[in-house]
């Protein structure tokens, strides 16, 4: 009997310190090196993901990837966003227009998408 609770002890403190750990908070996935200047036009081709880390503004769903860029902030409205995610779930390749905007906190800027249109895939 001592041994079935000296198991149970262990187990006891193993899962107690297990708990008392501190779970790793998800990095950023987008760097917006290339952002261009706030208000200006934003018209790229490429893949769209779901955003997967703290963004710098709560807007932010979406990476948009492209070839002449490198990963880019992209928010959306309702409408837009729904367009998005299932293009990010299928893998599709959209175009999408919008304007750069500026986050709350310095260095942060991102696209808000206006308009998002699949591109049609021959395979």
């Amino acid at each position: 009997m001592s041994s079935f609770r000296y198991s149970c002890f262990v187990f006891a403190t193993a899962f107690v310190l297990a708990s008392c750990g501190e779970p790793e908070k998800p990095r950023a996935a987008a760097i917006n090196a290339n952002a261009a200047p706030v208000g200006s036009s934003f018209d790229q081709v490429g893949k769209v993901g779901l955003y997967l880390g703290e963004s710098c503004t709560s807007q932010i769903m979406f990476v948009f990837h492209s070839g002449r860029s490198t990963s880019i902030s992209l928010a959306a409205p309702f409408r837009v966003s729904r367009i998005l995610t299932d293009a990010a779930h299928d893998y599709k390749t959209v175009h999408v227009w919008g304007k750069w905007r500026r986050g709350k906190t310095a260095g942060c800027s991102y696209v808000e998408a206006a308009q998002v249109e699949v591109q049609k895939s021959f395979w």
